[in-house]
């Protein structure tokens, strides 16, 4: 059975609109939490700077595969439903922290945030 809101009571971003409406509030502008604080564990805490690290690290090694398989789209907001869920596959079995979200938006979200700049630098110069 998938984690829920009600399983998982310390994760605050079930919802993109969790976040957006975090994001809006005074606490947010007074937070330390830093860029990822989305990522939540399952005790709500933001993962360390060498997780954050193993994150990037795999999800650019996904992208390569999907390259290398021949579907990397050209943004993230164009990836086929094969290569969506290669990723999510790919990034929630190493790292449970994505299931932590309503329709995976907080993996979706990491994609469209870092993909354009992954792509422009690693494919486009080749």
């Amino acid at each position: 059975k998938p984690p829920t809101r009600e399983t998982h009571p310390k994760v605050r971003f079930w919802t993109r609109k969790d976040y957006e409406d975090w994001l809006d509030s005074p606490e947010a502008g007074g937070s330390n939490r830093g860029l990822y604080v989305y990522l939540e564990d399952e005790n709500g805490d933001v993962p360390t700077s060498e997780m954050l690290t193993k994150i990037r690290r795999a999800l650019r090694a996904g992208w390569i595969e999907l390259t290398q398989r021949k579907i990397a789209p050209d943004t993230w907001g164009r990836a086929s439903t094969t290569a969506l869920q290669f990723i999510r596959a790919h990034m929630e079995k190493d790292f449970p922290l994505f299931k932590l979200a309503e329709s995976g938006w907080k993996l979706e979200h990491l994609c469209t945030k870092t993909y354009l700049a992954w792509r422009t630098k690693c494919l486009d110069d080749n």
